[in-house]
Parts: structure tokens; C-alpha cells; sequence
């Protein structure tokens, strides 16, 4: 019972869950995801809601991995909770992508739950990461060579994804299931020291509380909250240092080397690029240089230094080809790399990542990508313009041009997402309007 009072504070405390939500739960079957979905559930006595479980099968272990999706198809049963499950070979998925067995087994689950979320008009994702998870996170990065910002250890909330376990060990998690008699799976591999993540919960922790100080959870928790106090009162806008979603150099190289590491540091994490010092160094190096440069992120990012900014684009080509997508007001869908959404709004936050406009609820836009002869009419102007001049008039780099999302209504041109809006479709009431956004994906 005191597991769940100390949820009830900190959901008090950080309003992860509210009235009405419609929760998207990550649910593998095993102790973490069981104990954090039993937890939803008793709130939800208090707090009226909707949970719904995604479950993912890797396939990487035969009969186990398909016995976990059997056990959490009838749990959700059980429970009275919809429940998605999807195969997906992550081994083919990580030659294909060239990523490691955690990194496509990551993706594979974000762009599932992210799909439902989507498919289920959903507002928030729950995930069930626990204290545990934070230290490791902390470990793992500072081996890597993280900075401040990236030894917060993993945050309770950041954009849709809600964390409400992540302040209770998983030693209590097993005890509170064990105790009540709720059933759970067991992942083996989570005993192999083959991953990085799982050599660091096997062997250096536990060296570390045996030869040292058998508190040292305790004592690194303690530093991660004392890290997070230091970045809130150094806390930084990014929005301040973007022009179009890049970053500006002229506006970076005001910064001291702290502050500039820290938007840097930000600007990364923003596309859940994981950061060392070395990247950062790297980017540093280039800053002052003159000419277009890029640097290599991982496997599926480049930082590219052109027309003064800074900008991250994919390393694939994967807008070829990409088909036309309808969006219906509300709502939202995935466009090659980009979330497209449509709300109803009465907050106006002018930046090129948002369009407010006079559509109505229950219009139907196109989105797709350029085509040769768009015209738009600019705001602040009254004649149409080509697309094409327009996208060179703000510099953005040749090779991203086709990228760029074109949003459509009855035929005309209404937006260039996170680039110009239309004069003809520009809200002018005051209160509630349409809004439109673009952001990156996070898969």
C-alpha cells in the first residue's frame, strides 16, 4: 500500500495522469509493466481514464517471447483492458537498419506504441521504467561521456511519455507482485551481461555496493536529484536558438562554452540522439569553420553545417516515394519523418512549426511531398509565389526540399509545414482556432 501512496504523491506532484486521458501502456508482461499497469488501475478508481496495452513480440526468444504475448493478450482479457499485440523480427529489423539488437528493438517498440497512439487518439504514453533504470541510464551515459544534461538519469515526464514508477526499485516492484500473488513473465536475457545496459545492473553495480558502500543506490539517486536542481536553474529555451528547427550559429556563438554545450546537448536530445562529449566536441570544431561540413550521429542521423545553421537530417533517403497521407481536422499522422498534427487551440505560439488557421473541425487536408509548379500566396502578401523560390529565399538546403511537407485543402496550398503559411487560410478571430504543427518523429 505504501508503493501506491508514494505513486499518488508524485502523480499529484507532476500531474502525469489527469481526468480523461487515454493512456497508451508499454506492456512487455514482465514485473515492471504488470506492477505499473496494476498501479493505473487502482488509481483509476480515483482518476477516471483509459488504459490501453501495446505488447510487442521480438521473436527473439522461440516459445518464451511468444508466451509473453499469450500472457499479456490475456491479462488485458482479464483486466478488461484492450490489448495490441504485434510480431516484429528485430533481428532482420537491425541488419536492415544497421542498428544493434537494443537500439531496433527500441525503435521497434517506440513506432508501435507511437502508431497506436495515433490509431487510438491517445494523449499520453505510459512507460515502465523504474529507479533502477534511472541509475543504470545515469552509469550508462556518464561511461559514454554525457554531460549534465544527460546524467538526469530518465525524466517522470517529457512531451507525451509519462514515466509513474520511476522512483520505486524493482526489488519492491517483485515484492509487491510476489506478495499479492500477481502473476508476471521473466526475460532471461535481462540476466546476460551481452547488452551494455544489463553488464552495468549484473556486474558494476553490484561490485560497487559490495566492495564500497552497499547504499551506493541511494547515494547516486541522491546525486541524479541534486544534477537536475543545478540544470533547472541553468535552464535554457532551445526555441530561443532555432530559426525553421535548425540551430542558429550566429546566435550560438554568443554563448559561453557551457550554456552553448547545453543547447547543443538539448538540440540532440530533441531527435533521442544519444550524446557524448566527443560528438559535442566535434560539433564545436566546426562552428567557426567556414563552408558546409557534416558529421556523422549515429547510424541514422547526420548534423549537417550549412547556411549558417545547424540542422539534423536523416542519413537515409526515405522520403522517396512516400505516399500521400489525409489528415482529418482533429488529428494527426506520420509523414516520412514528421508528426503532421491538427487541434483546436486557443494558445497562439507563433513559430514556423505552428500555422494557426480559419479551418473548421471535421475538414480533411492532403499532405504531400512537392511537386514542380506549386504556388502558394505567402502571409503578409496577396499574389501567389513558387514553392520553389520561396524555399530558396529562406535557405533551406537543396537536398532537403523534397522533404519538405505540403499541406492541402480543396486543392490550394495552405501550408508549407514548419516553413510559410497562406494568407488565404490565416486565422483572424480571436478564442479558439485550428492549429497545425509539424515536429520530428520520434521512431
Amino acid at each position: 500500500m505504501e508503493l501506491y501512496k508514494g505513486i499518488q504523491r508524485k502523480n499529484l506532484r507532476e500531474n502525469l495522469i489527469e481526468k480523461n486521458d487515454r493512456i497508451v501502456v508499454g506492456f512487455s508482461g514482465g514485473p515492471d509493466s504488470v506492477f505499473l499497469t496494476e498501479m493505473l488501475l487502482k488509481l483509476r478508481e480515483e482518476i477516471e481514464f483509459e488504459i490501453i496495452l501495446v505488447h510487442i513480440n521480438h521473436l527473439l526468444r522461440g516459445e518464451a517471447s511468444d508466451g509473453d504475448e499469450k500472457f499479456s493478450l490475456e491479462y488485458g482479457k482479464k483486466k478488461g483492458l484492450k490489448v495490441f499485440s504485434r510480431k516484429i523480427d528485430i533481428t532482420t529489423l537491425g541488419k536492415k537498419e544497421g542498428l544493434t539488437l537494443e537500439e531496433a528493438g527500441r525503435e521497434a517498440r517506440y513506432n508501435l506504441f507511437n502508431e497506436i497512439f495515433i490509431q487510438e487518439k491517445a494523449n499520453k504514453i505510459a512507460l515502465a521504467h523504474n529507479k533502477d533504470d534511472q541509475l543504470e541510464t545515469f552509469m550508462f551515459r556518464l561511461v559514454r561521456g554525457a554531460g549534465l544534461e544527460g546524467l538526469e538519469g530518465i525524466v517522470s515526464k517529457r512531451d507525451r511519455y509519462i514515466r509513474p514508477i520511476s522512483e520505486i526499485y524493482k526489488k519492491d516492484i517483485v515484492n509487491y507482485l510476489d506478495s499479492n500473488g500477481i502473476e508476471y513473465r521473466i526475460d532471461k536475457t535481462n540476466f546476460e551481461n551481452e547488452f551494455t545496459r544489463n553488464s552495468i545492473r549484473l556486474d558494476l553495480i553490484p561490485f560497487i555496493e559490495k566492495r564500497y558502500n552497499p547504499k551506493f543506490k541511494d547515494r547516486l539517486y541522491a546525486l541524479i536529484e541534486e544534477i537536475r536542481e543545478v540544470n533547472r536553474a541553468l535552464n535554457i529555451n532551445l526555441e530561443d536558438y532555432l530559426v525553421n528547427g535548425k540551430l542558429s550559429i550566429e546566435k550560438l556563438q554568443k554563448l559561453d562554452r557551457y550554456l552553448l554545450r547545453k543547447v547543443l546537448l538539448q538540440y540532440l536530445y530533441s531527435y533521442d540522439i544519444e550524446v557524448t562529449r566527443k560528438k559535442i566536441s566535434g560539433i564545436e570544431e566546426i562552428l567557426n569553420k567556414g563552408g558546409s561540413k557534416d558529421i556523422s550521429l549515429n547510424g541514422n542521423y547526420i548534423l549537417r553545417k550549412d547556411y549558417n545553421y545547424l540542422s539534423i537530417i536523416e542519413n537515409r533517403e526515405r522520403f522517396e516515394g512516400i505516399e500521400e497521407k489525409v489528415l482529418k481536422i482533429p488529428g494527426q499522422i506520420k509523414f516520412g519523418d514528421y508528426i503532421i498534427e491538427a487541434i483546436e487551440s486557443d494558445k497562439i505560439v507563433y513559430n514556423k512549426n505552428n500555422f494557426y488557421t480559419n479551418l473548421k473541425i471535421g475538414d480533411e487536408l492532403l499532405v504531400r511531398s512537392k511537386k514542380d509548379g506549386d504556388r502558394i500566396v505567402p502571409m503578409g502578401m496577396k499574389n501567389y509565389k513558387k514553392i520553389k523560390d520561396i524555399l530558396i529565399n529562406e535557405k533551406v538546403p537543396k537536398e532537403e526540399r523534397e522533404n519538405i511537407p505540403i499541406v492541402i485543402f480543396k486543392n490550394e496550398i495552405i501550408w508549407i509545414a514548419g516553413v510559410k503559411g497562406s494568407e488565404n487560410y490565416k486565422n483572424l478571430q480571436k478564442g479558439n482556432c485550428i492549429k497545425l504543427s509539424i515536429r520530428r518523429s520520434i521512431s
